[in-house]
């Protein structure tokens, strides 16, 4: 290969790497904790009764039962529910050496959550805060998969999450970087969750509060065409290298 011809071919294949896009945003986790409900088990119980507090479900009164199916005399399901979480030295750490970061709060939950069939607006969500800041509504968007009316006469295990029954959802919630390094600063979070007035019973299996880096793009990988130039210009130069080497010798011996 001629070198005019080996330079065009290095131009050419560092032409293709420059036009590669980079690769997707990484972001890594540097924190992550989840608080699981000890007590959250999914009823298979056909009957109105099956939200028992020993099971962890969670009702107002009238709603919510004891092991042997007896209303409570009062109802577990409180106007506002805390979870706190505590961070470590180097947690606290890594999260302010993420000042661009994000947060990520997720629930997994079941019973009265997201927009029922028949009903115009979604009124059963979850209110979450941190320390005071307001990061949004949990079920916001979630949407039943059971059909409009009671989940009654039988239990319809199979759809939810809705009345009677513990098929479960998962929603999540992002948190700016500013209120979260702010919440984590003294190394514990408060994460208050607020239940609307139409959820009349709620069950918790886990929650769970994480904060990543900001995403990072990776670099594209070398082009092959390039990888190739190089190295047939490599060869190229090697080649003539030795070939001037060879003249240099021959004219030296011709000299004698």
């Amino acid at each position: 290969m001629s070198v005019k011809a080996e330079r065009l071919c290095v131009v050419i294949g560092w032409l293709l790497y420059a036009t590669l896009p980079l690769g997707s945003a990484r972001a890594e986790v540097v924190y992550t904790q989840t608080i699981i409900n000890p007590l959250a088990t999914v009823s298979t119980l056909n009957d109105f009764t099956n939200c028992r507090a020993n099971e962890g479900c969670l009702g107002k009164t009238g709603q919510v039962f004891d092991a042997a199916g007896n209303p409570l005399f009062v109802g577990n399901l409180t106007d506002t529910l805390l979870y706190t979480f505590t961070l470590t030295a180097g947690e606290i750490a890594a999260i302010n050496a993420s000042p661009g970061g994000t947060g990520t709060l997720s629930m997994t939950a079941a019973r009265d959550l997201g927009l029922r069939a028949g009903q115009p607006v979604n009124t059963d969500f979850l209110v979450a805060s941190l320390e005071g800041t307001l990061v949004g509504d949990l079920f916001g968007t979630t949407v039943s998969t059971c059909p409009a009316g009671e989940n009654f006469n039988p239990i319809n295990f199979a759809c939810g999450p809705n009345y009677h029954n513990d098929v479960m959802a998962v929603s999540s919630l992002d948190i700016a970087s500013s209120p979260f390094l702010a919440a984590a600063a003294d190394g514990i979070i408060n994460v208050l969750v607020n239940p609307t007035d139409d959820v009349g019973r709620l069950k918790v299996f886990s929650l769970t509060l994480q904060y990543a880096s900001s995403p990072v793009p990776s670099v594209p990988e070398p082009s092959p065409l390039l990888l190739l130039c190089l190295g047939v210009a490599g060869l190229g130069f090697a080649s003539r290298r030795k070939s001037r080497l060879q003249n240099t010798s021959s004219d030296k011996n011709s000299s004698f």
